[in-house]
């Protein structure tokens, strides 16, 4: 998907180079008569026309795409209730309550999104650094543990999901010392 994008980005950049290039170039600029006379064949136009399409589609769509993108919901609403709202920031506060409390670990990021149709579930993402090398597994699961296990006391209603991903630890530290002669 990622290719397909970017190939769709080359094409509207050289199609809006193309039909730019040729507006500024017939009204503008010391050579209007041979652009006049340029387009006067039916290849030219043709290309110059389809340019100016594939813009006309590309603004078209990011319009659309701009008027009726969803929000991204700040709240959940445990068990689907809608009369109930917990704000993403106070999960994302029992959460890294719940994962700093293992003292072998620092919390550097924790990232909430909210899940499901109804708006009920939270999923999140932790990025963490071990400050001890042993058995990092078994200290990722108990942390996921106690996250989730906080996060659905605070709402309630078992609707959180942690991932836990540690970040590389090592750091060089570089000593230079110098003679003060």
């Amino acid at each position: 998907m990622r290719v397909l994008k970017r190939a769709l980005a080359i094409v509207y950049l050289a199609a809006a180079i193309v039909a730019l290039g040729t507006l500024v170039c017939q009204f503008w600029g010391p050579y209007t008569y041979r652009f006049m006379l340029l387009l006067r064949d039916t290849m030219p136009r043709v290309v110059v026309t389809m340019c100016a399409a594939i813009v006309a589609l590309g603004v078209l769509i990011g319009f659309f795409r701009l008027m009726f993108a969803r929000r991204e919901p700040s709240c959940v609403h445990p068990a689907g209730e809608r009369n109930i709202e917990v704000t993403l920031a106070a999960l994302s506060s029992c959460a890294r309550a719940a994962a700093e409390c293992d003292d072998r670990v620092m919390v550097e990021h924790i990232e909430a999104r909210v899940q499901g149709s109804d708006e009920s579930r939270v999923r999140f993402k932790v990025e963490a650094i071990a400050l001890d090398d042993k058995d990092v597994a078994s200290l990722a699961a108990s942390m996921q543990q106690r996250i989730e296990k906080a996060c659905d006391t605070m709402l309630g209603t078992p609707g959180t999901t942690a991932r836990v991903r540690f970040l590389p630890s090592k750091t060089t530290v570089q000593t230079v010392e110098v003679s003060g002669e």
